[in-house]
């Protein structure tokens, strides 16, 4: 019988064909994909020294490296060259433990960079300049017509940002881009307006228009949730876990922060408490539902309410000035006392929900008696679980109406330093 050719193992079974072993390709072999991942890791490192320097400067090296747990090289490489832009400054050798050598101090240099931070409102529009730890150095801004298109909006917010910067003489090498904080929800991509209540502006491409006319980056967020960003990294919320944000102006909005991140819940993220049913039987809103939030708190339904109760509405504030009328008129007080009832009911499902460390109170909301605060957080513990009823804190914002401008201002910050 003829051979078959066939190898057979020294046991009697059939041996198998030995086949070269795969050969993975090394790093190397696609530089381009092993240079964007470094980048990328360096890149992340940077943020994440930065964003730790933002929370508490002057630490030294070794304590950034235990706070991070990065290496010793690694914070070496990273800092050298933001000590060489001029974002880091190195400062004199420290000792907090008492032995050992002497650490030495790094810390954010705030104006070396700037942003520009704009806040687009129902009729109004304010402007920034704002450094690396959140200042405003300079603003501007103007009024205009809610019926106006947006394109004719967006090109005087360009022209104002170029006017500001021409007339401060910043370096533009030192602006690292503009955040526009806007009055309704935005799109994934932090480039667009999808819609907002309070003007008849739909899909409108806010950063793509800016980005042409002024020649910076520009980043797009919802308006309220950049204010509450901006105190959690720079204000009354700093260093806590969660923070939420309450603004009260043309209408009734919020913002939630939690772990330094803005909540980017739902469909589109936006928080909308003005548009928390509260009454049954209500008034028609804006947005079409019944009995909403909004319908008493709100710039519109405040001064209808003053007119209403025979009392000025051409008044800069019509929430204080309402408050302050009710000391001596019964009429007054009864509305008052309505409305905190609602304006509590909305923030107790807020609390309810989700519960935050801190809620602050921004807009017309931040010049509120301090007794009204007061006021609020018990009518707000009263609503909620009683689990939850001790920690329910409330308090104004110290951002005052220019907290758009911060929110945009931190947005910005956040794209194009920060991260």
């Amino acid at each position: 019988m003829a051979p078959s050719g066939r190898r057979r193992s020294p046991g009697g079974g059939q041996a198998r064909q030995r086949k070269d072993p795969v050969v993975m390709p090394r790093d190397d072999s696609f530089p381009h994909v092993s240079n964007e991942l470094q980048r990328t890791e360096e890149s992340s490192r940077r943020g994440q020294i930065l964003r730790l320097l933002r929370a508490e400067p002057g630490l030294t090296r070794i304590e950034v490296a235990r706070r991070t747990g990065l290496s010793a090289t690694t914070i070496t490489r990273v800092v050298a060259p933001l000590v060489a832009d001029g974002s880091v400054t190195e400062k004199g050798k420290v000792s907090r433990l008492g032995t050992g050598r002497p650490g030495t101090e790094i810390s954010i240099v705030p104006t070396s960079h700037y942003v520009v931070g704009v806040h687009i409102g129902a009729g109004s529009v304010r402007v920034g300049i704002v450094d690396l730890l959140g200042v405003s150095h300079w603003q501007s801004g103007f009024d205009f017509e809610p019926h106006q298109d947006a394109d004719v909006v967006l090109d005087r917010v360009a022209v104002s940002v170029t006017q500001l910067i021409a007339d401060t003489g910043v370096d533009r090498s030192r602006l690292l881009g503009m955040g526009v904080a806007v009055p309704g929800p935005v799109d994934s991509g932090h480039r667009r307006l999808l819609l907002t209540i309070n003007l008849p502006w739909r899909d409108v491409p806010v950063a793509d228009r800016l980005e042409r006319m002024v020649g910076l980056p520009v980043v797009v967020d919802h308006n309220v949730r950049s204010m509450a960003l901006a105190e959690a990294h720079f204000g009354a919320g700093k260093g806590l876990r969660s923070v939420a944000f309450i603004y009260l102006r043309m209408g009734l909005g919020a913002g939630l922060v939690v772990e330094g991140q803005a909540f980017q819940g739902g469909v589109h993220g936006a928080i909308e408490i003005g548009h928390l049913r509260v009454a049954e039987g209500g008034e028609k809103c804006i947005c079409g539902g019944v009995g909403c939030l909004e319908t008493v708190l709100s710039e519109r339904s405040l001064r209808t309410a003053l007119d209403d109760l025979e009392l000025p509405s051409d008044v800069s504030n019509p929430f204080v000035a309402l408050l302050s009328a009710a000391e001596a008129d019964p009429a007054v007080a009864a509305h008052a006392e309505m409305m905190t009832k609602r304006f509590a009911t909305g923030l107790s499902a807020l609390v309810n929900l989700l519960n935050p460390e801190l809620i602050l109170l921004g807009g017309f909301l931040s010049a509120v008696p301090e007794e009204f605060v007061g006021r609020l957080t018990e009518a707000t513990r009263e609503a909620v679980f009683p689990i939850i009823r001790p920690t329910v804190q409330l308090a104004r914002s110290d951002l005052g109406l220019d907290a758009g401008v911060y929110g945009g201002a931190t947005v910005a910050l956040d794209q194009f330093f920060y991260n």
